[in-house]
């Protein structure tokens, strides 16, 4: 029984986390136990134990009586979110460079790299955002600290939704500084991975911002009421 509701509880998670990363349920929709239940099926259990874990990833806010409501995206959370992988990733990026040196495969990450690569050159960008998206996991699959991945699950929710909104911004941008971290990480140099990865979170950052403050849902300061 327990088993059977975990399973459940995963089911209902991930679908109101594609919901609200792809726009369906848009900022300030409220999700109530009782009417998410119904439409999916299930019972108000695997919804109650969904919610904490989306408010978590910054997906929604709890309110009392068993409801939430999907946040919207504030220049604090932006910020928030890329102080952390200003401070992260360059660290996991040297990690993996160093791995490398050391004498694990780079291979893995190239391929991931060429795929996105050609995916862009045929313009088929929905396809260069699905293989670009996997960069950051092959870099940490590298570096293989698990205790990082394990820090990081809650913040790619948060990425993953500032960078579907983002998507379509400077690819030929993004993946030239993908690709050269990727020769850094592969070359064992640790100092060059951990430079290029900062500029590329700071270049993200800006990015990301450029193209939020065009969106309605976007809010430049304030809280989530």
């Amino acid at each position: 029984m327990a088993e059977a509701t975990a399973v459940l509880s995963r089911r209902v998670r991930e679908e109101l986390r594609a919901r609200i990363l792809d726009g369906r349920l848009a900022p300030g929709t409220t999700l109530r136990e009782r009417e998410l239940a119904d439409e999916l099926g299930v019972s108000r259990v695997p919804v109650r134990e969904a919610l904490p874990w989306l408010e978590l990833s910054g997906l929604v806010v709890l309110r009392p009586h068993r409801s939430a409501v999907v946040t919207a995206v504030r220049r604090r959370d932006v910020d928030e979110l890329y102080d952390l992988r200003s401070a992260l990733e360059p660290f996991i990026a040297g990690r993996a460079a160093a791995s490398v040196r050391d004498g694990d495969a780079a291979k893995p990450l190239l391929d991931v790299v060429a795929a996105a690569g050609a995916a862009l050159a045929e313009g088929a960008l929905d396809a260069f955002h699905r293989e670009s998206s996997r960069f950051h996991g092959a870099v940490e699959a590298i570096a293989g600290n698990e205790l990082y991945l394990t820090t990081m699950g809650p913040l790619h929710d948060r990425s993953s939704r500032l960078n579907l909104a983002n998507a379509r911004s400077e690819p030929e941008v993004r993946h030239r500084e993908h690709a050269a971290m990727a020769e850094a990480i592969a070359a064992g140099a640790v100092d060059l991975a951990v430079a290029l990865a900062l500029v590329h979170v700071e270049r993200g950052r800006e990015r990301t911002l450029a193209t939020l403050r065009s969106l309605p849902a976007f809010e430049e300061s304030g809280e989530n009421a």
